[in-house]
């Protein structure tokens, strides 16, 4: 019996065979591992055996869920069948006992026990609980063959079980056990399996039927697969487990679970299982053949423990390690009858400590991996056969001895290593045992002394000792020793330092000079001192001085000069106004002083006084002497360098010729003597630097004036700015003399007339010239007010309607009332009269009334007269307007002139219409009526039908081709006596001349009658179809006589033809020489091979094929004569013999006419002529008298031979081969003649191949390296990917072809060849900014259009009309109020008057004593009286109340202009709201974007054309993605529109507020209606009444009903005008709304700049990061 029968048959039996099974599972595993068990472990692999590993574990064995573990839980069975009792308790809160606690179901029930009790005892798991599962944790590795379970209730409807091998750290599954695999484990195959390891779901074991002692069986290796190798890794790996563990996922029900969710229907449903075994041994790789306890396990009957008791030379749990000292060869499993012993290690005699090294193993050839561990007696390496360093072998001694290695004797300081020695003797490398090994700069037996030209032996030195670092430069001497212990150099005079390689302080330059050094010559005044950098010499310079000795000045900065403290006369004159005697100078008089305050004098020392002075004529040449007297602010301190200074010294009297005289014996001081400074010497200059340097700590700023300097820069020597035309001063500050109004131009010249001037000068401010009597103007070139003609000034002649006139032609200026003119002499355009002065009152200039006057908006004249003789003013209309008072319009004009606003505009009629015709357009509409120029429609501008061309330019014509009239073309020919005949074609076409077979029959109504465009003729063409009139086809398109277009494809081979077109008629192929055939597929007669490889024939092709066709021509034209003898009835009794012969002839005119004739054809034929000159000699054919048959046949013999023999052949042939003889000769001579192009050829190959050699090596190491680096690089492409920038920038998902991906990606182009990224429907980069930008410049325009309309609002004037207008309608309804109540007044008055009367009439009618006579008295005398007021009283009140509430209606119409305002304000606000939901930002900030998605796109292309360095890019390309995507352009944004939003909301605010106001209005106008119909009832008061009673009471309800009414109509009145006060605190409070509104606009609107200034700001960072990734490599 197999196996797989056995356990299947299983499935149906019961547990009796349960022994039987396990023993053949057993069995089954045993013979796939194939021990060998005879020999034990001594000759091969052993294994320990098998069992249940869960006997002696039912600690390590637990499940998730177990029924009654806290409390006494019920539980039902399905069917009571077998017990009486259908429902029990389970109590597992202590263990199962079988007589004491039988309801104990707890996990460790299922472990078999072969006890009676083994079905009375089960685990069992909570009720309905679906995920429930057992975990098995073992101390060990184990092999784990199978498991088997048998269950007390249903089968598990899916389960899983898994595994551990590293103790519950890693899970993989084993297998799917599930009745519907495919809902249960989706994507889970359902087998067969196929290798050992494959996952499957499985269903035979997830059955709801048996309803108990149901079995799931799972093997690890199943027998069904065969097991190349059982000791492969793969294998081991997958019986190896530390845990197990089988998870139950879901519970077989009867389904009421899913119609009742009582508990009691849970309670039958739960887990229930009775015996659970888990087969496997001890894991021991084949080292062991039994186990052992593990230390702290206790040890049980049948257990199957987890320590394997290890052989072959191994160690561990699992035997999974060699053993102490036998790592010489590497652990491995036991492998049938190979041990694979572990091997002991070798180490003579030094070490007793080892371990295995893989490198070692293998680089050994597998012979040995062993490495000695702790190496005795100075000993080292993998066997500890040599010596440590500073150790050497003694040769004389075995190696196994413990003094074999012996110390080296070396100076550790000047030896290698610190004093290490050869460890051994090896020739080869020329090591001797004990030699100690010098450093580079060391010799000496023991390394212990430095060699020549070096100092200072030192261990921490790697050569020994250093070289004498003597810096050549520097020293006495060109040697470079030194002294061997300190190393130091003898140096030149001005140099020092160890190595002589510094320069002596204030010393720099080192050189070979004979010094070595020069010195710093620093500036005494520019340099701090005289110290510099010994490198570059550069002196320590004082402020803002530069240059290596400080001699020079920073750019804005000077060196006084020695003039610098001047002080100017015209400045200092006290008491005195600034006047001066000249420009620059001052006037000082004989006697006179002058006072000078020196206050900027920044450093104590002595000064030279200088005096500049300039004697008048009158005076003598120089002064004589002058009296300087210095007043100090206080004593002079002792440490002053003027502390020796006595008052004696302040008091100076000097003579001014002898100063001058001492100053000139300095020549430094000749420069500053002088006004104008002249060039000073090199020297000079320094000792000028230097003092200025000294005294001011360094240069001076030179503080250029910005507006009357030319630049910041000044004259370094003196200060000097460079000034602007007449601008003088150090500073350039101030105009020059004769100069005002300073500025960022300069001075202006004052230009003062020096007729009307008394100087030259003008103030410096207002440039106003000092002007004589009667002179005027800034200038004083002028004359006053009123007069003209300067100098001689005359009084301007305007006829008293203009004060001034131009001060040179007398022309009047500003004429007023009307008048124009250069004396105000004429009217103004507009206007006519006379206002001359002196021609009467009544000559004013009027308005001309054309037809209203100037500034009326109706006046359309240009100007206007008086006719002297009917005094009626005739109007000078302006183009378009026609009529006595222009209150027409011209013809050709159109409008309403008449009304306000109204205008008279041009006719739109393309310039097609007779100007001059009163009704060639509409006077009123402007629709053209008579189009001229074959033209028509609303404004003339299209064609008329049949005519063609552009309407505006007037060239409709109709289409000129040469027309046919019913098919006949009209030819006129003109004869010239002297030049001949001249033709011309008559051009004339009624309608457009389209091809029917190319033109849409749609548009033909007749084949001959088809429409075309009226503008240019052009007909609507078919498919592929062009042409004016659709007559032929596109360029490779053909057959345009289908009707339907032409077909698209001419289907020709590429491969034969001359070009793509073919005949658009025929549809023929162009074909190449050579080529024939209508689709060019063939070759061509002439020609041979195989197409499209056609070669041409020989050249005695020509010849053949001349005679041939000449042969085919005669041939077929004697068929046709036989035909027709055959058809007149010459056949008869030789019917069969003509037959034979047409069949010979046939074959003979086939061959004739084949293209290709071959030998064969030839020989057949010659066989047909033979045989047909037989049958015609042989038959009797010729004993009949047939001449004509007998001429025929005869002719076809003699062309037949001639084809054979052509004329010429044995010329041709002659002619080949002479040329090959020469052809023969010319190759052999370029074989044997030198220098040949062969000998040229041998030498040019012997040449390459000495190249070749000579660069083969290198060719072939660059070659090879250059393969590496593409591998390398190929490598690093494989492993990068598109697909993350793709979606960033392109927005494509995944990495899907360009084909497929509607969004493009990188190196997709489109249908065009441009590269395709981005696109509708993609959320890349790409298309975001391009969605940024269009929203953008939506935005813009919607943005412009919203503030355009806000500049109306605000510009216009409505809220303050309506403000106007409240207050006029408040003052009307106060009118109304005051008169309702004198109304009210009245009315209570004769209520008071009737009530009396009433009641006397009542009293008299209740007398006792009342007769009819005097009733009827009193009744008369009631009737003759008459009501308060009178009907038409009544009527005009009630008109005057609606009038007066009729004005108040002007209360709507402002709260409706106010409402139009709201309105406008709010749409304005709603298109900024929408705006802010469009555009994220303006178009600025847009069209940034989409530049940076260029260069991004840029970027891009770099990364395709570099791929090596795409892996860089990509991470430096997302990091910059990942920073925009989170910078604070997004924050700015979102608050942008956050503030759009409270902005929507206060707009919203003012929604209601304006809806408030609407129902106020609303109201307003009821009460007003209301009033009205008020005032309609008192019309009622007017009827009569026909007795006394009834019109004595009707007048008393009347009376009370009017009072009521009047009552009524004053409390609306109050109510009218406390709503329109109402209305008006409303309308200023809109009004302070609207502003407030309007200020938060502005506010919005100053937010919106600076976000849009930080987003640029943000956005250039961008960019900047953009082209930092575009640049970097």
């Amino acid at each position: 019996m197999s196996g797989q029968s056995f356990w299947t048959s299983g499935e149906r039996g019961t547990a009796n065979i349960f022994p039987q099974k396990i023993i053949s599972l057993t069995l089954a595993y045993a013979t796939a591992r194939e021990p060998d068990h005879a020999h034990g472990c001594t000759h091969g692999s052993c294994y320990p055996a098998t069992g249940d590993l869960l006997v002696g574990r039912e600690k390590s064995l637990k499940a998730s869920s177990t029924c009654g573990s806290r409390k006494k839980d019920p539980y039902c069975i399905v069917s009571h069948l077998q017990d009486e009792k259908k429902c029990f308790q389970c109590d597992s809160r202590r263990p199962y006992d079988p007589v004491y606690n039988t309801i104990s179901h707890r996990i460790e029930n299922v472990i078999t026990t072969f006890k009676p009790h083994r079905k009375k005892s089960w685990w069992q798991s909570e009720n309905g609980k679906p995920d429930v599962f057992i975990q098995l944790d073992l101390e060990a590795e184990f092999h784990f063959t199978h498991l088997i379970m048998i269950f007390k209730t249903f089968r598990p409807a899916a389960m899983v079980i898994e595994r551990s091998a590293d103790f519950g750290r890693n899970w993989q599954v084993y297998r799917y056990f599930a009745y519907d695999c495919a809902s249960v484990f989706p994507g889970v195959s359902k087998g067969p399996l196929r290798k050992v390891d494959d996952v499957i779901c499985e269903s035979r074991y997830s059955d709801i039927e048996p309803s108990t002692e149901g079995e799931a069986i799972y093997r690890v290796l199943d027998p069904a697969i065969h097991i190349e190798d059982p000791y492969s890794p793969n294998i081991q790996n997958q019986l190896k487990i530390t845990n197990l563990r089988v998870n139950f996922t879901k519970l077989h029900t009867l389904g009421d679970n899913l119609l009742d969710s009582r508990v009691e229907i849970k309670e039958k449903y739960y887990y229930a299982m009775y015996e659970l075994v888990v087969r496997g041994n001890c894991f021991c790789y084949g080292h062991a053949s039994e186990c052992a306890p593990i230390d702290g396990i206790k040890d049980e009957e049948g257990m199957v423990h987890g320590r394997c008791v290890c052989k072959h030379n191994t160690k561990g749990l699992n035997c999974e390690l060699c053993d102490d000292f036998h790592s010489d060869m590497p652990w491995r499993p036991a492998e049938g009858r190979n041990t694979n012993a572990c091997k002991k290690c070798n180490c003579n005699g030094h070490s007793n400590q080892c371990h295995f090294d893989m490198a070692v193993y293998l680089a050994t050839g597998n012979a040995g991996g062993g490495v000695c561990d702790h190496c005795l007696h100075n000993t080292m390496g993998r066997n500890c056969e040599m010596c440590k360093p500073f150790y050497y072998k003694d040769l004389s001694r075995d190696i196994r001895d413990p003094g074999v290695c012996t110390a080296c004797d070396c100076d550790p300081d000047g030896s290698l290593n610190g004093g290490i020695c050869d460890g051994h003797d090896e020739p080869s490398l020329g090591m001797i045992a004990g030699q100690c090994r010098c450093k580079d700069h060391v010799e000496g037996h023991r390394c212990d002394k430095c060699k020549s030209g070096f100092f200072g032996l030192s261990a921490a030195n790697p050569r020994g000792c250093q070289p004498c670092q003597c810096d050549p430069r520097g020293t006495v001497s060109e040697s470079p020793k030194c002294d061997p212990v300190s190393g130091d150099c003898f140096c030149k005079r001005l140099v020092t330092g160890r190595s002589c390689d510094l320069c002596l302080p204030e010393h720099w330059a080192l050189s070979h000079d004979m010094n070595g050094c020069r010195d710093c010559d620093c500036d005494v005044g520019g340099a701090t001192d005289n110290h510099c950098s010994m490198e570059n010499g550069q002196c320590r310079c004082r402020s803002h001085m530069m240059g290596r000795q400080c001699t020079q000045v920073e750019s804005g900065w000077y060196f006084m000069a020695l003039d610098h403290y001047t002080y100017e006369a015209e400045e200092h004159q006290p008491g005195r106004p600034a006047t001066w005697t000249g420009t620059g100078f001052a006037k000082v008089p004989e006697g006179s002083s002058l006072e000078f305050s020196i206050n900027n004098i920044p450093y104590s020392m002595e000064y030279d006084l200088l005096i500049r002075y300039e004697p008048q004529v009158s005076m003598p040449r120089d002064w004589g002497e002058v009296r300087v007297t210095i007043i100090r602010p206080g004593p002079i301190p002792t440490s002053s360098p003027c502390g020796n200074t006595i008052p004696a010294d302040d008091m100076l009297t000097v003579t001014v010729i002898h100063l001058k005289q001492s100053y000139e014996r300095y020549r430094c001081h000749e420069g500053a003597k002088s006004v104008t400074r002249p060039q000073i010497s090199n020297v000079c200059a320094k000792l000028i630097t230097s003092m200025s340097a000294i005294i001011n700590h360094g240069a001076l700023p030179c503080l250029c004036d910005p507006q009357g300097s030319v630049s910041s820069v000044c004259d370094t020597h003196g200060g000097q700015c460079r000034c602007r035309p007449n601008v003088i001063g150090l500073r350039c500050d101030q105009c020059a003399p004769g100069t005002y109004g300073f500025g960022p131009a300069g001075c202006k010249a004052c230009e003062c007339n020096l007729e009307g001037a008394v100087t030259r000068s003008c103030d410096q401010l207002t440039g106003q010239c000092p002007c004589r009597p009667g002179a005027f103007g800034q200038r004083c070139d002028g004359c006053q007010a009123g007069h003209w003609g300067f100098p001689n000034c005359k009084r301007c002649l305007c006829n008293g309607h203009a004060e001034e006139c131009h001060q040179r032609t007398g022309a009047c200026l500003n004429c007023r009332d009307n008048t124009g003119g250069d004396k105000c002499d004429r009217c103004a355009n507009g206007y006519y009269g006379n206002p001359v002065l002196g021609t009467g009152m009544g000559n004013q200039c009027r308005a001309c009334p054309c037809p209203d006057g100037p500034n009326s908006g109706r006046h359309f004249a240009a100007s206007c007269y008086q006719d002297n003789r009917n005094r009626q003013v005739v109007c000078n209309c302006n183009q378009g307007y026609t009529g006595s008072r222009c209150e027409e319009c011209a013809p050709g004009y159109y409008g309403n002139p008449s009304q306000p606003g109204g205008r008279c505009q041009p006719c739109r009629c393309s310039n097609n219409i007779d100007m001059s015709d009163l009704d060639a357009c509409d006077r009123r509409t402007g629709e053209c009526k008579k189009c001229l120029y074959n033209t028509e429609g609303p404004d003339c501008g299209v064609c008329k039908s049949g005519y063609y061309g552009d309407a505006s330019r007037r060239n409709c014509r109709k289409n000129l081709r040469t027309i046919h009239f019913r098919n006949v073309a009209l030819k006129l020919c003109v004869v010239h006596p002297s030049k001949g005949s001249i033709y011309f074609l008559l051009y004339a076409s009624p309608e457009c001349t389209c091809s029917f077979l190319g033109t849409e029959h749609t548009q033909c109504t007749a084949r001959d009658e088809c429409v075309c465009q009226r503008a240019t003729g052009q007909c609507q063409c078919l498919p592929n179809t062009i042409g004016l009139t659709c007559d032929h086809c596109k360029p490779n398109y053909w057959n345009l006589a289908s009707g339907r277009g032409c077909e698209a494809f001419c289907d020709c081979d590429p491969r034969g033809i001359e070009t793509s077109q073919c005949d658009q008629k025929s549809g023929h192929c162009v074909c190449q020489q050579g080529v024939s055939g209508v689709r060019c597929d063939q070759c061509a007669r002439g020609f041979s091979g195989q197409f499209p490889n056609c070669q041409p024939c020989h050249q005695c092709f020509g010849d053949w094929d001349r005679v041939v066709q000449d042969l085919a021509v005669r041939t077929k034209t004697l068929s046709e004569r036989a035909q027709e003898i055959q058809t007149t009835g010459l056949t008869g009794a030789y019917e069969k013999a003509f037959r034979d012969l047409e069949k010979k002839l046939a074959q003979a005119q086939g061959i004739v006419n084949a293209r290709n004739t071959t030998a064969e054809a030839v020989s057949s034929l010659m066989e047909l002529i033979e045989d047909l000159r037989y049958k015609t000699y042989t038959q009797t054919l010729f004993t009949i008298n047939m001449p004509l048959l007998q001429f025929w046949i005869l002719n076809v013999l003699l062309l037949l031979f001639g084809t054979l023999f052509p004329p010429g052949a044995y010329d041709s042939i002659h002619s080949s081969y002479n040329k090959s003889r020469d052809a023969e000769r010319r190759a052999n001579q370029s074989t044997t003649t030198t220098p040949s192009t062969v000998s040229q050829s041998a030498d040019t190959r012997r040449k390459t191949e000495r190249l070749i050699s000579a660069k083969k090596d290198d060719f072939n190491r660059k070659n090879a390296a250059n393969k590496r680096a593409l591998g390398d690089l190929n490598a690093k492409a494989q492993t990068l990917d598109m697909k993350k920038i793709n979606e960033k920038v392109c927005g494509t998902p995944g990495d899907a072809p360009c084909a497929e991906s509607l969004c493009g990606g990188a190196g997709c182009r489109d249908d065009e060849g441009n590269r395709h990224c981005g696109g509708l429907n993609c959320n890349g980069a790409v298309a975001m900014a391009d969605n940024a930008l269009e929203r953008s410049k939506h935005a813009e325009k919607e943005l412009n259009k919203a503030m355009g309309e806000l500049s109306l609002i605000l510009r216009a004037s409505q809220v303050a009309d309506a403000k106007t207008k409240a207050e006029e309608a408040k003052s009307k309804a106060q009118a109304a109020l005051d008169k309702a109540t004198n109304t009210k007044n009245k009315v209570e008055r004769s209520n008071n008057d009737l009530r009396d009367l009433i009641k006397q009439i009542r009293d008299f009618l209740m007398q006792e004593g009342a007769d009819p006579d005097s009733i009827e008295t009193v009744a008369n005398r009631v009737l003759e009286l008459s009501i308060p007021a009178s009907p038409q009283q009544i009527r005009h009140l009630a008109e005057e109340i609606k009038d007066r509430v009729r004005s108040l209606s002007n209360v709507d119409a402002i709260l409706q202009q106010t409402q139009d305002d709201v309105r406008k304000a709010e749409q304005l606000l709603q298109e900024a709201k929408k705006a802010r939901n469009r555009a994220e930002g303006v178009k600025s900030t847009a069209e940034t974007v989409k530049q940076a998605l260029e260069d991004a796109k840029k970027a891009q292309a770099t990364a395709e054309k570099a791929i090596q360095r795409a892996r860089a890019d990509i991470g430096e390309t997302e990091a910059r993605l990942a920073q925009s995507e989170t910078s604070s352009s997004e924050h700015d944004l979102n608050d942008a529109m956050d503030r759009m939003g409270n902005l929507g909301r206060e707009i919203n605010a003012l929604k209601l507020k304006r809806a408030h106001n609407s129902v106020a209005a609303a109201r307003a106008e009821e009460t007003a209606t209301m009033a009205r119909d008020k005032a309609n009832e008192a019309k009622q008061l007017m009827d009569k009444y026909h007795t006394v009673q009834e019109l004595v009471d009707t007048k008393a309800k009347t009376v009370q009903e009017a009072k009521k009414k009047a009552e009524r109509l004053r409390d609306e009145a109050k109510e009218l005008l406390k709503d329109a006060q109402n209305k008006l605190q409303r309308l200023a409070e809109l009004e302070k709304d609207y502003e407030e509104n309007q200020k938060t606009l502005e506010g919005k609107a100053q937010q919106l700049d600076g976000l849009e200034d930080k987003m640029k700001a943000i956005l250039n960072d961008i960019n900047k990061q953009i082209q930092i990734y575009n640049t970097c490599q």
